[in-house]
């Protein structure tokens, strides 16, 4: 029990040191894109309040390169690397081995971001809006244009409903802004929980229900992503620890990390800006048999 106790905090430690560590650097390029902010209605003071209020949701974006790269970094220590392998010594699996390492930060990491960062980060903007913008008090309001040349065109939004037919006449109908009174939109679906998403996955916008649907799946294989780049590079050191050092280990954790958030991005706006359905979000479920491929040709059991 001593052995896992101490494998934990030793992870949990290393993995807190690599997010400080980014978080400071993201910290001062967030305060220095305040400046141009700063009035006498938003003081030094205020952007300074405003950045680490907002910093918790802010990391959210790289936590998971930070949890792989500081697992993996934990392997350099010499009684870490002991205890792991009297662990395996006793018939711990490596896939096993990366469940215990990696499944109770990713707990926490959803956890709190799921419960404590939404309502933090909701408040720091409405801290910053009540500063710099004099009209932070109006709701922002959702409008979608459906149709096409041949059948007319509609302007649909929760305060009116507009229809152009192709012969060019207008027509207000009032019926279907009642869809949209019980809307939960904000102007960054992150901000929102996953009950908070799941409740506006069914709306009478089309492209609203796709861009939530896909930030759903998204946030919920992010798991299955990372895990499955970590345990990549926990078989990269168990197989080839004598001719790859730690250094490379680095280059691979933040390489693979980087070179998967921005497949991502690219993925979740192609799906937004051309319609596609939204289960392509879904594309981290190939990692596990190009890993199961990698493990069968390049990697020891």
């Amino acid at each position: 029990m001593k052995v896992y106790r101490y494998i934990f905090f030793k992870a949990l430690l290393s993995v807190l040191g690599v997010t400080l560590i980014i978080s400071l650097i993201d910290i001062s390029f967030n305060f220095f894109s305040q400046i141009e902010d700063i009035s006498s209605s938003y003081s030094f003071r205020d952007a300074l309040v405003f950045v680490f209020m907002s910093q918790p949701f802010r990391t959210r974006e790289f936590l998971y390169l930070c949890i792989v790269v500081g697992l993996l970094a934990t392997f350099i220590d010499q009684r870490f690397l002991r205890s792991i392998n009297v662990l395996r010594q006793a018939g711990l699996k490596k896939f096993n081995l990366a469940l215990l390492l990696f499944f109770p930060l990713a707990l926490i990491n959803f956890s709190t971001f799921e419960f404590l960062v939404p309502d933090l980060t909701q408040n720091a903007f409405e801290f910053r809006k009540s500063k710099v913008e004099s009209s932070s008090k109006e709701p922002p309001t959702v409008i979608e244009i459906k149709g096409d040349v041949q059948n007319g065109f509609q302007i649909v939004s929760e305060k009116v409903h507009v229809k152009f037919s192709a012969d060019g006449s207008v027509k207000n109908d009032s019926q279907e802004t009642e869809n949209f009174k019980n809307l939960n939109f904000n102007t960054n679906l992150k901000y929102l929980t996953f009950s908070e998403l799941y409740a506006s996955t069914n709306t009478a916008f089309e492209n609203f229900n796709l861009v939530v649907k896909t930030e759903l799946l998204r946030r919920s294989l992010n798991f299955i992503s990372y895990f499955f780049i970590f345990l990549v590079g926990l078989e990269i050191l168990f197989s080839f620890n004598k001719a790859l050092n730690a250094n490379r280990i680095f280059v691979y954790g933040f390489g693979a990390c980087l070179f998967y958030s921005f497949i991502e991005k690219m993925i979740v706006d192609s799906i937004d800006v051309f319609s596609l359905p939204y289960l392509i979000q879904a594309f981290p479920i190939l990692l596990i048999p190009i890993y199961l491929l990698l493990r069968r040709r390049y990697f020891f059991n």
